[in-house]
């Protein structure tokens, strides 16, 4: 038996990073950049005005006051994105717009609230100093600089930032597909009537949301009866997936199968039972590399065993450093200052021992909600400890 912290530990230095695709950059959205990103040209691409105004050179300004404006002829005008073509010279200036081109020859635009116009003459008012109102080439990017480097997170400003770099599609490491199946005689499905002695596989769709929720694709491969041939024969297919996450008989009973189904499997078992409650009957293992998860089946239990494990796992998948960097949509339920999940539902008070009393059979039940009452402010990461 190992403690939470050791078992994190071990789940982390068995689970491999995942390899890179090429997505739009749309879908690359929380996702983990696999390469650097460059800027493949200078932006702005050439010298552009600041503020709205007229361009013109800075010699045509010397002596210029309100009491002694100086008028320059207007030879043409810059919208954002219609260079001009002109070229300005002494006692010349070009009307222009905030992203407008600064046409040939200017070095300076005075803002139109120091200007007026009349009669194809600029009357300026103030001199603003040389190079005022021009953006230069590459103020934002120089051509070759690293924007973003590989293991960041994209959020929509780094979407942004692709788009202005003209990156249609960048490359992110793969999500992960988990594989997730029930085990039990007595579940059912939707698709079977209602049975007293059935009960309906909640964990089969906790866990599917559970892992839409952290990024990755859920394959949900049913309930498999209480019998090895059944097991096997759908596990079997969950080797075709990247993770496999199964809930339900990792116990010690006649019935509980699964961890002679994942022996024969060929599974290195790393360990088989941790020092908490709920979920003291947690697997884990390797088969190849792939992780392999029995959870307890208790709703309540695979749930939190879900956040405390697999999570985790999944997030360092996709290429977050350690397990992290994850945001979170609403804060995480049941997490300790430490960021990590508070799974002991046993405790009465700090200090108290543990009763044993089982959790409840339904994940939103009264026992549930007071686990997960007591929020933490949102962790930036998890920590984790392996000793």
């Amino acid at each position: 038996m190992i403690d939470l912290h050791e078992a994190q530990g071990r789940i982390l230095q068995a689970t491999p990073v995942l390899g890179r695709e090429s997505v739009p950059i749309i879908e690359a959205l929380r996702r983990v950049l696999a390469q650097d990103i460059a800027a493949v040209e200078d932006l702005p691409a050439s010298d552009v005005s600041a503020v709205d105004g007229y361009a013109m050179r800075h010699t045509s300004l010397q002596g210029v006051s309100r009491r002694h404006p100086v008028h320059l002829r207007v030879i043409g005008e810059a919208p954002a994105g219609k260079p001009c073509g002109a070229t300005v010279g002494d006692g010349e200036a070009v009307r222009i717009m905030t992203g407008g081109m600064v046409p040939e020859g200017a070095d300076t635009v005075i803002k139109l609230e120091e200007t007026t116009e009349d009669g194809g003459y600029v009357k300026c008012m103030a001199d603003p100093g040389r190079g005022y109102g021009i953006r230069p080439k590459g103020d934002s990017l120089k051509k070759g600089q690293i924007v973003l480097r590989a293991g960041n997170v994209i959020s929509p400003l780094e979407i942004g930032a692709l788009a202005s770099m003209r990156r249609a599609y960048v490359c992110v490491h793969r999500k992960p597909v988990v594989a997730i199946l029930s085990t039990g005689d007595e579940l059912s499905d939707f698709h079977e009537p209602a049975s007293p002695w059935k009960a309906m596989c909640s964990n089969l769709y906790a866990l599917a949301a559970q892992v839409i929720e952290v990024n990755a694709i859920p394959l949900c491969l049913g309930i498999a009866e209480d019998n090895l041939q059944s097991q096997q024969g759908i596990l079997t297919e969950a080797l075709r997936t990247d993770l496999i996450v199964t809930s339900g008989g990792t116990s010690r009973g006649k019935y509980d199968l699964i961890r002679k189904t994942f022996a024969s499997m060929g599974m290195e078992m790393r360990f088989s039972t941790i020092f908490a409650k709920p979920g003291k009957p947690t697997l884990f293992g390797t088969i190849g590399k792939r992780p392999v998860f029995g959870l307890p089946g208790n709703p309540s239990a695979t749930m939190l065993s879900f956040e405390q494990f697999i999570r985790p796992a999944l997030l360092k998948m996709m290429g977050h450093r350690n397990g992290s960097h994850l945001p979170y949509g609403n804060a995480v339920p049941g997490r300790g200052n430490d960021g990590l999940l508070n799974i002991d539902s046993f405790k009465k008070r700090p200090g108290e021992e543990n009763d044993h009393r089982r959790a409840s059979q339904v994940p939103l039940g009264r026992q549930f909600n007071d686990q997960v009452s007591k929020t933490a402010p949102e962790p930036e990461r998890f920590k984790v400890v392996a000793r």
